[in-house]
């Protein structure tokens, strides 16, 4: 194949200085200002948090939100399985409801969970009605964000919990954090 020198000499350039120019290292100070981008987001105010750090099987615990809120509210049990909790109800299919629906959630400050009456949307094929959450003793992870579906964690916020899938032992106290 012949090709006109008047392409051929910068796309040889091209070849050749495009592996070089990847190779360039970043600017250091562009650096500084990436350090300060993440500086400023873990200092911000959480979204989600809770006092109680592990809860029984009936007990009740409250997740606190920096408001407004994120329309979707998750949780993620030990084993894997993903609930939705919190979402709007017009995406509701068969007896599937949120515990609250995203409009009036988004200007909730707090909201109780109970471990043993919660029931939510497990997000499973074929499934069209709420299913219990707190069904095995392990870390439960609570996520809020615009979409839970995300590549990027940092576009979520999280909170884990502790839960023993049997009644607190009566001498015991509840685990709540103290300031």
């Amino acid at each position: 194949m012949k090709v006109p020198i008047n392409f051929a000499i910068p796309l040889a350039a091209l070849f050749v200085a495009a592996p070089w120019k990847m190779q360039i290292s970043t600017p250091s100070e562009v650096l500084p200002a990436a350090k300060a981008a993440v500086a400023e987001t873990s200092e911000q105010a959480p979204k989600i948090w809770t006092d109680a750090k592990m809860v029984h099987k009936g007990e009740t615990f409250v997740l606190n939100f920096s408001t407004p809120n994120a329309p979707y509210l998750g949780v993620i049990a030990p084993n894997g399985r993903f609930f939705y909790v919190v979402f709007p109800k017009e995406s509701a299919e068969g007896k599937l409801t949120p515990l609250v629906d995203s409009e009036r959630f988004s200007s909730m400050s707090t909201l109780k969970i109970n471990t043993s009456q919660l029931k939510a949307d497990p997000y499973i094929y074929g499934v069209y009605e709420n299913q219990p959450v707190f069904t095995c003793s392990g870390t439960y992870t609570f996520i809020l964000g615009e979409n839970l579906h995300v590549d990027d964690p940092t576009l979520l916020s999280k909170v884990h919990i502790s839960y023993v899938h049997k009644p607190r032992p009566a001498n015991a106290t509840p685990a709540v954090a103290m300031n």
